[in-house]
């Protein structure tokens, strides 16, 4: 079973987890929604932004995509499916294929054509790096966004003022 508190805060989520930030391109939202449109290859996400104040614009962004779900199915190694999908299933929920990048409870990182990292209350005995999984999340997926990286060199000193 998941613990209940399973960050210690946003600020150390993001400091954990930003290596597995995803590219999205971030659509129009309504001024200070915590709901993130986030358009990505294969999918639109929905998802509850979790570094408010919930000002970022529309276009690229990096965003942490964090599902939680109840159950990880280990896929035996011929199942037919695709080897990494993620599909949305509407506001807030997905459903995605992958392969196990990382173990770092109580989550599990997945590379499903994009990075996740997937809260699951139960996690298969014996999953490995490398496996193949699938999972639906439950409602809400949170989405952590990092700061946008700006390069020392190409700031004016009229920014700073």
């Amino acid at each position: 079973m998941m613990p209940d508190m399973i960050e210690d805060g946003v600020d150390a989520f993001l400091s954990r987890f930003a290596a597995q930030a995803a590219s999205v391109e971030v659509a129009s939202r309504v001024e200070g929604s915590p709901l993130l449109e986030c358009l990505t290859d294969d999918a639109v996400l929905y998802l509850l932004e979790r570094t408010g104040p919930y000002a970022v614009s529309r276009g690229p962004a990096r965003v942490v995509v964090q599902p939680e779900t109840a159950t990880l199915v280990r896929l035996d190694p011929g199942d037919p499916g695709p080897l990494r999908h993620v599909e949305s299933l509407g506001v807030g929920v997905l459903v995605a294929t992958g392969v196990v990048r990382s173990l770092e409870p109580p989550f599990v990182v997945v590379d499903a054509g994009m990075p996740l990292v997937v809260a699951a209350d139960v996690v298969p005995d014996g999953l490995a790096v490398g496996d193949r999984v699938r999972f639906q999340s439950r409602a809400p997926v949170h989405g952590f966004v990092l700061p946008p990286e700006r390069d020392r060199a190409s700031v004016r000193t009229d920014d700073l003022v």
